[in-house]
């Protein structure tokens, strides 16, 4: 166990920019990684667990003792599965479910309130004829848990209503709730409906309306970053095997790149193209942080936050990609508003962290925790956000989009 919470203890680390003290390590993760290992699961099926979702690595063993609860009463009602064989020796009903699915247990294992949720949900499904198996089969496989419940029973009346008018078979609704559609209100799913032209469609693409089979998109996907790495290497012609392993590789590392979709996939390839990088480069970026993947780098947005990059912290678009493409989710606006208070206010702090080198530094622009850790109260941030914005820096970094202004002092 020893191993798998120090190997834990050093990904959180690396990957979320906090450090996890031994109280911590001691009262909550060893005893979460104890628990998973009672289930039968060994160190790589823990790690992967772990890999899906980082923060996972800092839930309570509060919330993660109740929601390992609730999910092995989950896992008692699935059908049978013919790859569970391949699972873990010693594996139980849980551990096996947490082996065939480690991106929604991990994501599971994360809620609070789990049991209720799982009750709520599988009631729901059976107010369309879902067995409660095929229930926890799609909470588990889609991750079609439901939290708004108003909302999910007015979209369960809205397909009963398209049900008996003829509008949808029975096998167009039971699809439809096994998967996120009740999440979804009743307007937006007749829009997406209407404008996918789905009034005739087969079940399978009915399906897709609440993002149903993954497997497919996962598919397209792989194939696609398989057609572009194949492209980079200059081998024309159909897509070679190896080409198509490299891509399911990179989309089981990172479960956006299928929820990208394949299009926005290729376009956000020759966006990196764009800037200046070599078809080698963007492979060596890609196989590093796949997630560069997911954003269009043509974009406004982007193109501003590069240029803060490059003109605050001295890094070349390429630098910032390879090493720190985690922060590449933060608008431009958050970060240079808050760089801005730090060496206003917070000098010291500045200071100490800017010496430490990028990644610290940006860690810390990035959590908002952290801040309020150093004395950096909401209140503060927002009332010199306002000021900033009249600022030159601020008409420059955060005067894009009053959404950006919002959020930058959240």
């Amino acid at each position: 166990m020893q191993a798998a919470v120090s190997s834990g203890k050093a990904r959180c680390s690396i990957r979320s920019g906090e450090r996890l003290t031994e109280k911590k390590l001691q009262r909550d993760l060893a005893p979460n990684i104890a628990a998973l290992r009672a289930e039968g699961l060994d160190t790589a099926s823990i790690e992967r667990l772990f890999e899906q979702l980082p923060s996972l690595l800092t839930a309570t063993q509060e919330t993660f003792a109740s929601s390992l609860a609730a999910l092995r009463r989950l896992a008692a009602l699935l059908p049978d599965d013919p790859r569970a064989v391949q699972a873990p020796p010693g594996a139980t009903q849980l551990g096996v479910a947490l082996w065939l699915y480690p991106d929604a247990a991990a994501r599971l294992l994360q809620r609070a309130n789990l049991d209720s949720l799982i009750d709520g949900n599988l009631q729901l499904r059976r107010q369309l004829g879902i067995s409660d198996a095929e229930g926890a089969k799609a909470l588990f496989e889609n991750l079609a848990l439901v939290a708004d419940f108003e909302r999910a029973e007015a979209m369960v009346a809205h397909l009963q209503r398209l049900h008996a008018s003829g509008a949808l078979s029975s096998e167009h609704v039971a699809g439809l709730a096994q998967t996120a559609a009740l999440s979804l209100t009743p307007a937006e799913f007749d829009r997406r409906w209407r404008e996918g032209g789905l009034s005739q469609a087969s079940v399978g693409a009915m399906k897709m309306i609440g993002m149903k089979d993954p497997a497919g998109r996962q598919r397209a996907a792989a194939e696609a970053l398989g057609d572009l790495l194949q492209a980079a290497d200059g081998m024309p012609g159909p897509l070679q095997q190896q080409y198509r392993q490299q891509g399911d590789l990179l989309v089981a590392r990172n479960r956006q790149l299928w929820t990208t979709g394949a299009p926005a996939l290729r376009a956000a390839w020759a966006s990196l193209q764009h800037l200046g990088l070599s078809s080698s480069q963007v492979v060596a970026l890609v196989q590093k942080q796949p997630a560069v993947l997911t954003y269009n780098w043509d974009g406004e947005a982007k193109r501003l936050l590069l240029a803060w990059v490059q003109q605050e912290l001295g890094l070349s678009p390429q630098d910032f990609l390879a090493s720190h493409a985690v922060n590449a989710t933060y608008s431009v606006a958050t970060l240079a508003m808050r760089a801005d208070f730090l060496r206003q206010h917070r000098h010291a702090l500045w200071a100490e962290v800017h010496s430490r080198g990028i990644g610290p530094l940006l860690s810390l622009l990035t959590d908002y925790r952290r801040l309020a850790r150093a004395g950096c109260s909401k209140a503060e941030l927002a009332a010199f956000n306002r000021a900033w914005l009249a600022m030159p820096a601020g008409r420059r970094w955060g005067g894009r989009t009053r959404r950006v202004h919002r959020r930058a002092a959240a």
